[in-house]
């Protein structure tokens, strides 16, 4: 018996519109396309999500969350190196082709959609993870963060451009940045 249809109903939906969304495109992902994926009927779509719109927001939230949770499991990093180790890892697993945060914000380019809005709390968010990682150095933390920030968006651009065949370093580039901060 397929066990996809035994599964709860709006975990499909979402499960499908996440792998519809990261690699088509929000735009290009018809809510057709997501019901039929993802086995449901028009109004059980509908019932847990009344429209696209709570569709992707709903995705948007869902890979913050896992991103988060996949840097941060099995338990939290003791420090940034780990972290940044962490991140490689995450961003060279053969399924990531590029942020899906990111890809957002192309798609939705107008910072006042609210798509494009979650995608920059996305970022600060991040941002502010970093910031906290930094905290026992004595440096200038916000400024390093977002330097490493750049370096991570960098190589989820690049795996964005080349798929799954390029590996991306993020670890030793994020490091001669800390060293810089540190020397400077």
């Amino acid at each position: 018996m397929n066990t996809q249809k035994q599964s709860d109903p709006r975990e499909r939906i979402l499960e499908a519109a996440d792998r519809l969304f990261y690699t088509k495109g929000v735009r290009a992902t018809g809510t057709e396309k997501i019901m039929s994926a993802s086995e449901v009927a028009k109004a059980t779509f509908y019932r847990h999500f009344p429209s696209k719109d709570d569709l992707v927001i709903a995705y948007l939230q869902y890979r913050d969350q896992s991103f988060f949770e996949a840097v941060d499991s099995p338990a939290p990093p003791k420090d940034i190196h780990e972290a940044l180790a962490r991140i490689e890892r995450v961003v060279n697993h053969p399924d990531v082709i590029g942020c899906p945060f990111l890809r957002i914000a192309s798609e939705y380019p107008d910072s006042a959609h609210q798509f494009h809005r979650i995608a920059m709390d996305h970022e600060n968010k991040f941002l502010n993870y970093l910031t906290g990682l930094l905290k026992p150095l004595a440096i200038g933390k916000r400024a390093a963060a977002a330097a490493i920030l750049s370096v991570i968006d960098g190589a989820l651009t690049a795996r964005l451009l080349y798929g799954s065949s390029k590996q991306v370093a993020i670890l030793a580039p994020a490091e001669a940045i800390l060293r810089s901060y540190q020397g400077a």
